[in-house]
């Protein structure tokens, strides 16, 4: 990608992530504190000796990605594809329920404006060509702002799978090359699916390692032999689309050939999501951004009848060259589209951070309907930053990075609902990147989206990683892990609260997996956006600290501006740090189309339930189930039939979690083989019940 500045998006490929502090040589200010406050003071980019730097080298051990050119596309076969099995998400993307203002954190915000963003997979992870999984790194960076994302896209690149390990673990070593294609983390794409967003590869030309014209061969009878294999890849991965960073002239004829190929894999697969940049001309195969949707570029979409690509990712420079966007929507609405669908204006995040030079926020905000959509670039890039000043490698300093992420998502204060930047914006911008009191928060232009259309509904508030995993209360492993695809679906709003209570999240307890929430004060905590049609009562269980009081409040569709609120027993009989708080919710035609806490106490909360009434059956145990090492070391592998009624599969030596996975397949690094050679699965239905232990003996 380019943008205005000197420094090209190449060149952060290039020095391999270190971030706009070290590329563009700017101080970078800490984070402010929970508490409020603008950041203030500057310190050089260190790292604390022995600190995990990221991108620093190294193959994880195991099943990762790589990346893809045309001949290894050609010689694609699920059979021999290394750690294939283990790569692929088998989750199909959840139906989003449709818009209901009333329930809205903004009611007069526009649902009809859409997000795309490119996030770095596993941001301050220190594997860079490689991308995992399911690893053990504590500090790597999770999504849990998914309902604001309508198509997430991988943005990093892979090295090619026929590159030796040995050049793989030297970032700096020559011959190390990158695939132009590069599938998404299959974690990332499981999480995306489960909250009902798009996850699409990244397609990054130009490439040293094959000729452009190998992916325009095509066959005497009008067929694409890469289109065909980009097709199946994207099937068999789970996946569903590309972004198209064509960053490169190519010839007339290339790029004819080109846009062939675009509508050749929409005709074999309809589906198949394409988002293509704003940089070669479709005409004449020309490198020129056009920082707006113009004559030139909107070709690219085909016609309405005909469609090449489903949007465009509009280059940086359309503040200056299209100001408010009226001449895009103008010249988008000539060519028959609708500007919102097809139309997605770039903000630059990764130099940028919260002070980018474009403002999203002044053309759709409540009350302002968007005039196109909004991509974001690399919104993760503080993170990353972070990461490489050892910021991020204890729970303290990643609570100070979570909050960072939630005043990104959810406004300056944290609360969608109170979204807005606290102080006028002023140039220069890409500089004082961490100064959330001039941002509006992502919650201020696009509408928190749904999954939740029907039950059950269980949330551990598990985010993707974690120094530790508890189950039931109970620490069952104290490594630190990270895998994105077992994430619970999240929360509609972080956090949308009402009164004096504070919310946080909280790595230092967990009931359920790594992480809880801790609360404080008194007031409402609202929990998920939903459209749930009751044929019996609604059970509720709130897995919660012994101190707190807490009652459900459940919101309908016909009475939208009232709370039925219900309160909630807690289990007089429980002890220790968690216990029970249960109630139901009776049965009604009317719609249940919030679900909501009310909430007096300081304490945690561990994990919400909410399902039909009646007994919830047990998943079937998994069959099949076979363990061995790996490579003749302490690495094990282990593979089972998937089980009727299971939604997710937890791994265990003895008593020890190795991890969860919602595959037929699992990986485990390092297992020390002295504790023990027995190893079992246990199925997990939707509900988060737990089905009986399969268990094998390596022998």
């Amino acid at each position: 990608m380019s943008s205005s500045s000197k420094t090209s998006r190449r060149t952060f490929l290039t020095v391999g992530g270190v971030g706009l502090a070290g590329v563009l040589g700017l101080a970078t200010a800490p984070a402010a504190s929970a508490a409020g406050g603008a950041p203030s003071g500057v310190h050089p980019a260190m790292t604390p000796p022995g600190t995990p730097v990221p991108g620093s080298g190294g193959i994880p051990a195991g099943p990762s990605t790589f990346g893809w050119n045309p001949r290894d596309l050609l010689d694609f076969d699920p059979a021999t594809t290394p750690w294939g099995r283990h790569l692929r998400c088998l989750i199909p993307r959840a139906e989003r329920i449709a818009p209901f203002a009333p329930t809205q954190a903004h009611p007069d915000l526009d649902p009809a404006v859409q997000l795309s963003t490119l996030t770095i997979d596993d941001a301050g992870s220190v594997y860079e060509g490689r991308n995992q999984a399911i690893g053990q790194e504590p500090y790597v960076y999770t999504q849990r702002y998914w309902p604001y994302i309508d198509i997430w896209g991988t943005w990093h690149g892979q090295v090619l799978a026929s590159v030796p390990d040995e050049v793989v673990k030297d970032p700096s070593a020559p011959n190390r090359d990158y695939g132009v294609i590069d599938i998404p983390n299959p974690g990332w794409t499981e999480a995306a699916h489960k909250n009902g967003a798009r996850a699409i590869g990244g397609w990054f030309w130009p490439r040293s390692t094959t000729a452009f014209d190998e992916f325009l061969v095509q066959r005497p009878d009008g067929t694409f032999p890469v289109g065909d294999k980009i097709v199946e890849l994207k099937k068999y991965f789970g996946f569903d689309g590309l972004f198209i960073n064509q960053e490169a002239s190519i010839t007339k004829a290339q790029v004819g050939k080109l846009f062939e190929l675009f509508r050749y894999i929409k005709s074999v697969d309809p589906d198949f999501y394409l988002q293509y940049y704003d940089a070669v001309l479709p005409d004449s195969g020309e490198l020129d951004y056009q920082n707006e949707l113009n004559a030139r570029n909107l070709p690219s979409l085909g016609t309405p009848r005909d469609r090449a690509v489903d949007s465009i990712f509009i280059n940086y420079d359309w503040p200056r060259v299209d100001p408010g966007l009226k001449n895009s929507v103008a010249a988008t609405k000539a060519a028959g589209f609708d500007p919102r669908q097809v139309g997605f204006a770039g903000v630059e995040h990764q130099k940028g951070g919260f002070r980018p030079m474009e403002c999203f926020g002044d053309l759709a905000a409540p009350g302002k309907p968007g005039p196109m959509s909004v991509a974001l670039f690399v919104d993760s890039e503080f993170w990353l930053d972070a990461a490489h000043r050892g910021e991020v490698h204890d729970p303290q300093g990643r609570a100070r990075y979570r909050d960072l992420e939630q005043k990104f998502w959810s406004g300056p204060t944290g609360n969608p609902a109170e979204s807005g930047r606290l102080d006028a914006r002023k140039p220069p911008y890409r500089s004082d990147v961490l100064n959330y009191r001039q941002w509006d928060g992502i919650a201020h232009s696009v509408v928190e989206r749904s999954p939740y259309g029907s039950l059950p509904i269980v949330n551990s508030f598990n985010v993707g990683v974690g120094s530790s995993f508890s189950i039931g209360g109970r620490t069952v492993s104290a490594r630190g892990w990270d895998n994105q695809g077992i994430a619970d679906p999240s929360l509609s709003w972080q956090y949308w609260t009402e009164g004096r209570l504070a919310v946080a999240l909280d790595e230092t307890a967990s009931y359920d997996s790594g992480h809880s929430l801790s609360v404080s004060g008194s007031g409402v905590l609202h929990l998920f956006k939903t459209e749930l049609r009751q044929s019996r009562a609604v059970q509720v269980e709130v897995i919660a600290g012994p101190g707190l009081t807490l009652e459900v409040g459940v919101t309908r569709r016909s009475r939208p501006g009232r709370i039925e609120w219900r309160p909630l027993e807690r289990d007089g009989g429980a002890s220790g740090p968690w216990a029970p708080y249960r109630g139901a919710i009776p049965a009604g035609r009317d719609a249940v189309v919030r679900l909501s806490l009310r909430i007096s106490g300081t304490g945690r909360l561990g994990r919400l339930s909410f399902r039909e009434a009646g007994a919830t059956p047990a998943p079937a145990p998994v069959k099949g189930l076979a363990v061995r090492t790996v490579g003749g070391g302490s690495d094990v592998e282990f593979t089972w039939t998937l089980s009727g009624g299971a939604s997710a599969y937890d791994v265990f030596q003895g008593d020890l979690w190795l991890g969860r996975t919602h595959r037929d397949a699992f990986f485990s690094p390092g297992v020390d083989l002295g504790e023990g050679r027995t190893f079992s699965v246990v199925p997990i239905s939707a509900a988060g019940v737990r089905g009986p232990a399969t268990a094998a003996r390596l022998g």
